[in-house]
């Protein structure tokens, strides 16, 4: 009976600190996600906009164009969530860290006996979680929102003489691709028109007309060019055949691909299309590794949300008792964040020359996350210098001492 007493009285401290564990973990939890998920949203913001900038010619013309330029845009967006979401993640849990320091919230946990692990394992917890939102987003919605975005470009290329053309003006309807028209009269006829065409790395087509004119009676829309010329060049021998025509037809959804049939490129495929692509699809044949590193990218993506989740433990996930570090701590997190994913990007070009090096896909974040993981068990953690410190804060005093003299004398 007393040996049940005694067995009983070390039970309960025991489970007083594993339910003491239990509250701070939910609540470490609590605040990251919350923390990430509206870091997330607000960069999610920024991108979308900055891109809908930036294509915003698409959106020039008719009330349909706005509609079709609007579709475009949504459908971009699971391709800006796998960018952005590791970076919410980042900047939510070091905001997170940084405020349970400051408000001498972490100190007190660890000198209660809280080990590190207690604040790493609720982090980890929404990392894999958003980890593997991003996988799923990837290899499932992303790759048809890409297809559907080309159709939807393609579309808008073939009513580019409506929406784009202007008189004038050089219009670079995408890289490689520049239409001239010098001058829109009634009825749709052009006059002056030029098309180069530089997208093929190995072909070069430049075409002139005097005039020409839209026909969509058929099946297709097509770009009639009347008294011109075209000229081909090979790239490889600098040789140009010039072809003169009295009427030249082009088909309009030419100008979605630089072969002339409606291909899609290995972003917007299938993953079960990047396992076993055509030998005769055209984009492969020009970068043969391209396939390969598309689907290795979409295999390795979901680790960021973990490598982001244990940078922002090695910057901010031990206990300080000064807070002066604190805007240093995200500068360097978000630093970080952007060199692994330079080196992920600088991987992925290297791919498409040579297919052999995808595992750099994967050595990238597997690396960050074995760094970070060696770091945080060592207690090991990244300061700025004191010397910079007191530059970053004399800089600060200066910018701001005007205004508060100003302030003072008034």
């Amino acid at each position: 009976m007393w040996r049940s007493r005694i067995g009983a009285s070390e039970r309960r401290p025991q489970q007083g600190q594993a339910a003491r564990l239990r509250t701070v973990e939910r609540y470490i939890f609590r605040r990251v996600a919350i923390a990430s998920l509206s870091a997330f949203a607000a960069i999610l913001a920024v991108v979308w906009v900055t891109q809908a900038v930036t294509r915003i010619d698409f959106a020039t013309g008719s009330a349909g164009s706005i509609g079709a330029f609007l579709t475009m845009m949504v459908l971009l967006t699971p391709q800006f969530v796998t960018l952005t979401l590791p970076f919410g993640l980042l900047i939510g849990t070091v905001n997170v860290l940084n405020a349970m320091n400051a408000d001498s919230e972490m100190p007190v946990m660890a000198g209660s006996g809280i080990g590190r692990m207690a604040f790493a394992r609720p982090v980890l917890i929404v990392a894999v979680a958003l980890g593997a939102t991003v996988f799923l987003v990837s290899h499932l919605v992303e790759p048809r929102a890409n297809r559907a975005v080309r159709d939807i470009v393609t579309d808008l290329r073939t009513d580019l003489l409506a929406t784009l053309i202007q008189d004038g003006r050089f219009t670079e309807v995408e890289d490689g691709l520049t239409i001239y028209v010098d001058r829109k009269d009634a009825g749709g006829r052009l006059s002056g028109v030029m098309i180069a065409d530089k997208r093929n790395p190995e072909t070069h087509l430049l075409q002139f007309a005097q005039e020409a004119v839209v026909d969509d009676s058929g099946d297709v829309s097509l770009l009639v060019l009347r008294e011109g010329q075209l000229h081909r060049t090979e790239v490889a021998t600098g040789q140009v055949s010039i072809i003169r025509f009295q009427s030249y037809a082009v088909d309009l959804a030419r100008f979605g691909s630089a072969t002339g049939s409606h291909t899609y490129l290995p972003h917007e495929r299938e993953t079960a299309y990047l396992l076993d692509p055509d030998a005769n699809d055209p984009t492969l044949n020009t970068w043969p590794g391209l396939a390969r590193g598309e689907l290795h990218r979409r295999l390795s993506e979901w680790l960021y949300p973990i490598l982001f989740a244990l940078v922002a433990l090695v910057l901010a996930g031990q206990p300080r008792s000064h807070r002066t570090t604190s805007i240093m701590t995200v500068v360097l997190a978000f630093g970080a964040g952007l060199g692994y994913r330079w080196g992920s990007y600088f991987a992925y070009n290297t791919i498409k020359i040579d297919g052999a090096l995808f595992w750099l896909l994967y050595a990238v974040p597997l690396g960050g996350i074995a760094l970070s993981v060696l770091m945080y068990l060592r207690g090991w953690t990244v300061a700025v210098p004191d010397r910079a410190m007191l530059a970053v804060q004399r800089f600060a005093g200066k910018l701001g001492g005007p205004s508060r003299a100003g302030a003072a004398a008034s």
